[in-house]
């Protein structure tokens, strides 16, 4: 009985003091990364936006720097964001990464973003084809063999 009550004392003393000091600072991440894959020099004719996922507002637009590079900080955990390379001299949306989301306090950050629109590495597309290929002669193999 005892116990109980001191649980439940304790439980109220954090519900009435409220969270930890360390645990209120990691409300905020980083999303960084780079685009030089994609964006043409100069480099400042570009931006990189950060976009809500759930809710399509832009929430933060950093330009690339010289070496095409980009970085927010103070990103909201929990939700989800599409990283968009975006054409200042152009005014359009060149191509978007993503969604990406930070989580306290397993992943505060996603620092290796290489916005490349979509091209995958020709490794990748060999190695599927490959496991395509070994997959249907599994299937061939088996149903000869049944």
């Amino acid at each position: 009985m005892k116990s109980r009550r001191v649980l439940a004392v304790a439980l109220a003393v954090v519900m009435t003091v409220g969270v930890s000091p360390a645990l209120a600072q990691q409300t905020a991440g980083l999303i960084s990364g780079r685009a030089t894959e994609e964006a043409k020099q100069p480099y400042s004719d570009y931006a990189v936006q950060l976009r809500d996922a759930a809710t399509g507002q832009v929430v933060g637009t950093q330009p690339l720097s010289a070496q095409g590079q980009f970085s927010f900080s103070g990103v909201e955990m929990s939700r989800r964001y599409l990283v968009e390379l975006f054409n200042t001299r152009e005014n359009r949306v060149v191509c978007t990464e993503g969604p990406y989301m930070l989580s306290t306090p397993a992943l505060p950050s996603k620092t290796d973003v290489n916005i490349d629109c979509g091209r995958t590495p020709v490794a990748l597309w060999l190695l599927a084809a490959g496991a395509g290929a070994a997959a249907a002669i599994a299937v061939a193999t088996r149903s000869v063999s049944q």
